[in-house]
């Protein structure tokens, strides 16, 4: 059974709590901008996503503001001065990044409240932040507003200019070594996640290899009362079984499926369809 709940049925404030608190956890902008006037402004987004690579777009989105239905000064500021510097910050700064935050005044610079260092940016205006794992010079190419009303999003759609990596986090062949990173990322009410080596987990697939699917395997394997669903799962995540199955019986035995979930564990497909079965005599 589920609950059903419709936007209508209850305050926006509600809803929010709702979906916010259910999609996640969700990777964070912090937002350097300015306005013409040449003050700056810091602050967090976490309805915050990459939407391409060529060209590269980044998109946050500044709320209304759900009491006030008033537009934030982020959002005010790239209406000014389309430039913006999206920072992605880790674990050691997200207390940080909570007091850049709060609803300070326009006249506030959140660098100075949060104790962030400002560096000068490159291509934009906006300063970026020394402590980051990663800023992205963007220009500003287009702003959506989705509604009026308190709680309406407003789509800031940024292309990157240019980009500044920490040392020491890219790795071979342009890869990004997730293991150093500490990366957080907003979940409901006043919880976050982090990403570090004991919370990392791998999701095997070759790019170039078309899956079997759940489809195509055997029943037995699909009604198995031994494996999970996502241990199936990776059983289906073959471009093809490994052997005729015309020829072989599935184990029952408790002991082989402990087995073979260790293989699946340790992503060993190959080795686990191996244990699963035997040829039949």
């Amino acid at each position: 059974m589920m609950d059903n709940i419709s936007p209508k049925d209850i305050e926006p404030r509600m809803y929010y709590r709702l979906l916010s608190g259910i999609i996640g956890p969700r990777p964070i902008a912090l937002v350097s901008s300015c306005n013409d006037a040449g003050m700056i402004n810091l602050a967090p987004f976490s309805f915050f996503n990459v939407m391409s690579i060529d060209p590269p777009i980044l998109v946050f989105s500044p709320l209304r503001r759900l009491r006030k239905n008033t537009t934030k000064d982020t959002l005010n500021n790239v209406h000014q001065v389309a430039e913006v510097v999206i920072n992605i910050i880790g674990l050691n700064h997200v207390e940080q990044m909570s007091i850049a935050g709060n609803d300070y005044d326009a006249s506030i610079n959140e660098f100075e409240k949060s104790g962030f260092t400002s560096l000068k940016s490159t291509t934009v205006q906006p300063p970026r932040v020394s402590e980051a794992l990663a800023s992205f010079e963007c220009k500003v190419i287009s702003t959506l507003a989705l509604g009026e009303k308190g709680g309406a999003g407003n789509l800031v759609l940024c292309e990157v200019l240019t980009s500044h990596f920490k040392k020491g986090i890219i790795g071979e062949d342009f890869q990004i070594n997730i293991e150093k990173l500490d990366l957080i990322a907003r979940l409901g009410q006043d919880f976050y996640t982090k990403v570090n080596e004991g919370s990392l987990f791998r999701v095997k697939k070759e790019s170039t290899e078309i899956a079997i699917g759940w489809d195509n395997l055997p029943l037995e394997i699909k009604e198995s009362t031994f494996l999970t669903g996502n241990e199936i799962s990776k059983l289906a995540n073959v471009k093809s079984i490994p052997f005729d199955l015309k020829k072989m019986k599935i184990t029952s035995d408790p002991k082989t499926y402990r087995a073979v979930k260790k293989m699946l564990m340790e992503n060993n497909i190959k080795k686990a369809w191996e244990l699963l079965y035997f040829e039949s005599t």
